[in-house]
């Protein structure tokens, strides 16, 4: 996940050229006619969005984003067509996104279609590879905008399209993108219902659609085009979208931030939840604490741990935008100051400066001037400062997002076994049970105590925060400061600083030398908290939940066992490896291991896990779910001759 080229445009009456491939966005006689001939008309979206029954879902796939005008229109049949409780999903791809200023100039000519264009231009993604996830109209409209060559990111992609809108300039401007590995992958990710439309009636694109499977209809083409092309998928290559299930709720083990972000995704949706927790309220482990800081630490070489957290800081700071204003507040995008304390780290922050892997939108460099008048206190230490950062309560952020009709929550609920029989999973707690066909473990460490999951490499690692009350007398924090540590700006008149990292130790109880540590760490970044002593402070200790990899464990549980048997006969020979399928314990998922960065990698953990429950777009790249996956060590400690 890097950074890209944005478009480079001239304009012609209203209407951009592309110089990338000299070539209009859209027609000048009338785009939005257009858009709504070829593709809404092209694929029957307007019959197909009024047949849709509650709570299903639609999705579409576009080859080429633009100016964003297929999908405003689309959205507008979707919400006057579709029921209320039909979820869209818009999936986009596109090598040179616009500009935000250069996409609000485009739209001028539609003022029609006006009623998306602030929430669209607020979520609206700095041009860095790969994929980027919009919601709009309280989640009924989805919008994955995949920034990248399309033959790139195609593959990455998992989904089930129900149509596809052949967009794009003319394959005679854009020869790259008109090949046939498009139409392979649109096969790929196509059901016998899945329908396509495109402007042009080009021999290669019918040859290379007719030959991965694609029925042809020429039909009558917009304006001065005689014609355009439809057409339908005539294999199965994946399964239909799924529709949401309410017979049984999913059951969620667990009421830290990965279970509560999970099961207000679902809720979200339609499904009925049930949150079992063995303390007696949610938030009361690692993601208990009052404050923490949402960024993402960024490699210099590109990594699949910074992929990951940068999808992730980009999902949370999506879904923070859209909170509501509550006092307090639950979180606050002020921005992150990422300060460097030692010269391997100043060398360090200057190789990610010259990488030009990201876009300055993402971070700059400030000196110790600048990092001191955006903070609010005095620093000697120069660093970045990423404005779209910031920190969130992980606590009162729990209990929001439980806070829903469809989350059922029982607490002092510790689940000591669970037994799989025909497709139902049932949850035995130490005073009653439960059924269901789909269970979520976000227990963390504990996870590790249940039979299915005994094998994970996970362990905890203490860390204590400290608290203070923000005084006259202190500085008066702007954003949030990370040196060693960090500490947001108060909240509630209380500065939250910490944490330490504690791999030997395993008790509760707050410790004056911790509290020490905190201070320390505190005074070295921001000289002006000096007067703070270990008195002033209380605090709290919470558990880490760390990984062998430091990536989180997210997906379908592995079958041990069956797993070992199947693969162990096979582990000199990589390639037979490879073709056989890994057991799964069917309708057994977990989210887990997400260490301190749980605060961006929890919520788009949980869009991978609902997408995988029930055949919706996957939010990240398919190569990087694939690294998350909890199969991942067994075949690793296969491979290294460990079993």
């Amino acid at each position: 996940m890097q950074r890209i080229k944005s478009a480079t445009l001239r304009w012609d009456q209203g209407v951009p050229i592309s110089d990338q491939f000299d070539d209009f966005y859209f027609n000048s006689d009338g785009g939005v006619d257009e858009s709504n001939h070829v593709f809404i008309q092209g694929n029957q979206l307007v019959d197909r969005f009024k047949a849709l029954t509650a709570k299903e879902s639609f999705v579409i796939a576009e080859t080429g984003f633009g100016t964003g005008l297929n999908f405003l229109i689309t959205r507008q049949h979707w919400l006057k067509n579709a029921p209320d409780d039909a979820i869209l999903h818009f999936i986009s791809f596109e090598k040179y996104p616009l500009t935000a200023d250069d996409m609000a100039l485009a739209w001028q000519s539609w003022p029609h279609l006006n009623d998306c264009n602030n929430a669209l231009l607020e979520q609206y993604p700095p041009a860095i590879e790969g994929f980027h996830s919009l919601s709009f109209d309280q989640g009924m409209v989805k919008l994955t905008l995949i920034f990248g060559d399309l033959l790139e990111q195609l593959p990455r992609l998992e989904a089930s399209i129900d149509a596809w809108y052949l967009d794009g300039f003319s394959p005679s401007k854009n020869p790259a993108m008109w090949q046939s590995d498009l139409y392979q992958h649109m096969a790929r990710l196509s059901h016998s219902q899945t329908t396509f439309a495109t402007f042009t009636v080009s021999r290669q694109v019918r040859e290379g659609l007719q030959a991965a499977g694609y029925s042809l209809t020429k039909r009558s083409g917009f304006g001065q085009k005689r014609e355009m092309l439809t057409g339908r998928c005539l294999t199965d290559k994946v399964k239909k979208t799924a529709k949401l299930s309410t017979d049984l709720p999913v059951i969620i083990i667990g009421a830290g931030l990965a279970g509560a972000c999970t099961a207000r995704l679902l809720a979200e949706q339609g499904q009925s939840v049930l949150v079992l927790e063995s303390n007696s309220k949610a938030a009361q482990e690692g993601s208990g604490n009052p404050q923490g800081a949402l960024y993402a630490k960024l490699a210099v070489k590109p990594s699949p741990e910074t992929s990951l957290h940068l999808h992730g800081l980009l999902y949370s700071k999506h879904q923070i935008q859209q909170l509501p204003e509550l006092d307090p507040p639950l979180a606050s995008l002020c921005g992150v100051l990422q300060l460097a304390l030692s010269e391997k780290e100043r060398e360090r922050q200057a190789q990610l400066c010259e990488s030009n892997l990201y876009p300055s939108s993402l971070f700059h460099a400030v000196d110790p001037a600048e990092a001191s008048q955006l903070s609010g206190a005095e620093t000697p230490f120069s660093g970045l400062f990423f404005p779209d950062a910031g920190w969130v309560a992980p606590a009162d952020y729990c209990h929001y997002l439980l806070d829903h009709p469809l989350i059922d929550c029982r607490f002092n609920q510790q689940v000591v076994k669970l037994e799989h029989q025909d497709r139902f999973w049932t949850v035995t707690t130490d005073n009653r049970q439960y059924q269901a066909e789909y269970v979520v473990i976000c227990t963390a460490a504990e996870a590790r105590r249940l039979t299915q999951l005994d094998h994970l490499p996970i362990k905890p690692i203490r860390g204590q925060t400290s608290q203070m009350n923000a005084s006259d007398d202190l500085p008066t924090l702007k954003t949030v400061v990370c040196g060693e540590g960090y500490i947001s700006p108060a909240r509630q008149q209380y500065y939250c600083f910490g944490a330490t990292f504690d791999l030997h130790h395993h008790d509760r109880e707050c410790r004056d030398s911790d509290h020490e540590k905190n201070i320390n760490q505190l005074t070295k970044t921001l000289p002006g908290f000096s007067g703070t002593r270990v008195e002033h402070c209380s605090g709290r200790t919470g558990f880490r939940c760390s990984t062998a990899d430091y990536l989180p464990i997210v997906g379908e549980a592995a079958h041990y066992s069956e797993t070992i048997k199947r693969f162990a006969k096979l582990r000199n020979d990589a390639q037979s490896c490879q073709q056989v399928s890994i057991p799964r314990l069917k309708g057994l998922f977990v989210n887990l291991g997400h260490g301190s960065k749980g605060l961006i990698t929890c919520p788009i953990s949980a869009g991978v896990l609902v997408a995988m429950m029930f055949n919706q777009p996957n939010p990240l790249p398919k190569d990087l779910t694939e690294r998350l996956d909890p199969a991942r060590f067994i075949l690793r400690d296969l491979t290294r001759r460990r079993i």
